[in-house]
């Protein structure tokens, strides 16, 4: 397979993800509690550290152009993220200096799925799985933060937090993403193990959203 062939393989139903999401739901229904937004930033807090862990880990041991530059990018991309998201919570009455990393439940296992590629992943698989979360994650938020404009129920700060992500992908992370995919396959990943990587997406985001929604 190709790179653009693993790529439609994973392309997620953008729409049909957007619409069968319980938060997005409930925000334009204007069925918003300050619960559900507190979940969402510590899940959010939850993630951006497994995956600073992650991504930094694989910063360490790839050193080849493309896989370093695609890592690279994601830690700079989580580190400016972590800045505004602070701000979010403290809209929401959190204090981030107290926020502690999930040990048990749904979002414990999400933090544990994404913490596993730092010391495992190889560079096609991880940048399959970053290319196909953030076809669903930026339209997903944006879809979200342009409901909570209209709405008024979701204080500004999470908004432009979740505005910041942008609608869709930025096209250097897809570049970048792209590269990396195409010098996995060059040095010696299988499609099969490319998307058996990339389809840990699922799973994740699934606990990812259980939690938010207090399942």
């Amino acid at each position: 397979m190709s790179v653009e062939q693993l790529i439609e393989t994973m392309r997620p139903d953008v729409e049909r993800c957007i619409e069968g999401n319980e938060t997005v739901a409930r925000v334009r229904a204007g069925d918003v509690d300050r619960e559900l937004l507190q979940r969402l930033v510590i899940a959010e807090f939850n993630c951006q550290e497994a995956e600073l862990v992650t991504y930094g880990l694989l910063v360490a041991r790839h050193h080849d152009g493309a896989p370093l530059n695609l890592f690279a990018l994601v830690v700079q991309t989580l580190a400016r993220a972590r800045l505004l998201l602070a701000e979010a919570a403290r809209s929401v009455d959190l204090r981030p200096e107290e926020f502690s990393v999930a040990t048990s439940g749904r979002l414990a296992r999400a933090v544990g799925s994404l913490i596993a590629p730092g010391m495992l992943g190889k560079p096609g698989g991880v940048a399959l799985y970053v290319h196909s979360d953030l076809a669903v994650w930026c339209p997903l938020y944006g879809r979200i933060a342009s409901a909570a404009r209209k709405s008024g129920d979701i204080p500004t700060p999470l908004i432009e937090y979740m505005e910041w992500w942008g609608n869709e992908p930025s096209a250097e992370f897809v570049d970048k993403s792209a590269e990396t995919i195409a010098y996995g396959l060059e040095h010696g990943e299988s499609p099969e193990d490319i998307l058996e990587a990339a389809r840990q997406l699922d799973s994740i985001v699934a606990d990812y959203w259980g939690f938010v929604d207090g399942e």
